[in-house]
């Protein structure tokens, strides 16, 4: 399993900077607009974005194999 500074670190790619910048801006309007349910999510997706995770892809092989 790689470690937690590789994963923070690298693979940076287009969608992953996407994602962190709109978890960024969910979890600031839920704190303006006090809602929390957006809090949260933003909260969730900036973790799944930090840790470069998916919800789909179990143990990180969600990997589309080429032909």
């Amino acid at each position: 399993m790689a470690s937690l500074k590789y994963m923070l670190l690298n693979n940076w790619t287009f969608w992953r900077v996407t994602k962190m910048i709109l978890s960024v801006v969910f979890i600031v309007n839920g704190i303006l607009e006090a809602d929390y349910i957006l809090t949260i999510g933003g909260f969730f997706l900036m973790l799944h974005t930090l840790l470069n995770a998916c919800a789909m892809c179990a143990g990180g092989d969600c990997e589309v194999p080429k032909k």
